[in-house]
């Protein structure tokens, strides 16, 4: 169901009571969940079909420390591609997320999204939140808003824009030196200069 009024006060409703949403990023539709709970994350799981690890947004580079090691030069290179259509893969700290979203590995994907709907919803949430693709696993992520809904009839959808094309985020392991471009989407990225 598509929801166009009081989008943000919905969405906060339905991520504290452990549902999931559809809402726009920068790139793709996204399917949404409380980071921090398991029952919410697993539900992400059985609706993709598939176990692996899923990334985070959040809203500010600020934030960045409460989930991963950093140091200045890679807060650097980060404050170059955020917000925008990238993921960052970082060295996870011990934090209180759901151990479903790193699915055992020790690091993190974290999402600074350049869209107002998702970064006025964290700034009022004040929790991560799932960011992944909407579609099951295997199969390509869905664009038209009319496939998602067809599809997901039981997920509230918040869009801005009617339908959205996109190869999705560039995946960026910032753990490896230089970091490593692991899958390129929309975001173009070059060590030390962008």
């Amino acid at each position: 169901m598509i929801i166009k009024k009081n989008q943000i006060n919905s969405a906060i409703k339905n991520l504290t009571e452990g549902n999931i949403i559809i809402y726009p990023t920068d790139t793709l539709y996204g399917l949404g969940a409380d980071a921090t709970n398991t029952f919410a994350v697993e539900k992400i799981n059985k609706l993709k079909n598939r176990k692996r690890p899923l990334s985070i947004m959040i809203s500010s580079l600020k934030e960045i420390g409460k989930y991963a090691f950093t140091n200045p030069e890679i807060l650097n290179e980060l404050g170059k591609i955020f917000p925008g259509p990238f993921t960052a893969l970082l060295q996870s700290k011990n934090i209180n997320l759901s151990h479903l979203v790193q699915n055992e590995s020790d690091k993190i994907g974290i999402r600074i999204p350049n869209n107002s709907f998702c970064l006025n919803l964290l700034k009022k949430y004040k929790k991560p939140i799932i960011t992944t693709s909407v579609n099951i696993h295997g199969e390509k992520p869905l664009n038209r808003l009319e496939e998602i809904e067809k599809k997901f009839l039981e997920i509230n959808i918040y869009y801005q824009d009617n339908n959205l094309y996109s190869k999705g985020s560039t995946i960026i392991d910032f753990t490896e030196t230089p970091p490593k471009n692991i899958r390129q989407g929309d975001g173009n990225y070059n060590y030390g200069n962008i």
